[in-house]
């Protein structure tokens, strides 16, 4: 799965998907309901964002001064984001496998990006019990899904 999402990738402008006017409305709803959640946590929360892309949430998020951490499978949208911020935490992975991360470590998991790629029931439980083994007790998790089975609810 990897290598076909590196070679979508390289073809795509992911840095430039949600600044264009289609992908303003994801942005901005997606933030209005990260900082309702982030409004109940501690200034210095610490953030998850799996599958970060280029970062236009964690670059944002760590703007506003919390600690963000990303992960992201396409080495070409992670070089991007490291470009672009040293304020993000930013490391190559998947979110079927979080194993650098302690269990009860985030505030907040972001899994936005992920979800699209994974094809398989059991790729889809695999990534979001990962979010919540890494997302402390009472954190939150936020999922972008097109939803076309109930892995999300089990």
């Amino acid at each position: 799965m990897s290598k076909e999402l590196e070679i979508h990738y390289n073809k795509f402008c992911e840095d430039k998907r949600l600044t264009r006017k289609h992908g303003q409305v994801e942005y901005i709803t997606s933030m209005k309901y990260i900082h309702k959640y982030l409004e109940q946590m501690p200034k210095d929360a610490k953030i998850l964002d799996v599958g970060a892309g280029t970062g236009r949430y964690s670059i944002a998020l760590a703007e506003e001064g919390y600690d963000v951490t990303a992960v992201e499978l396409v080495k070409y949208n992670l070089g991007i984001l490291k470009l672009k911020s040293d304020k993000v935490k930013a490391y190559q992975g998947t979110a079927l496998k979080l194993k650098r991360f302690e269990n009860d470590t985030f505030d907040m998991t972001l899994v936005f990006g992920p979800m699209y790629h994974l094809y398989s029931f059991e790729d889809k439980v695999k990534a979001l019990s990962e979010a919540k083994r890494v997302t402390k007790p009472g954190g939150i998790i936020l999922v972008a899904y097109i939803m076309n089975e109930y892995s999300i609810l089990t």
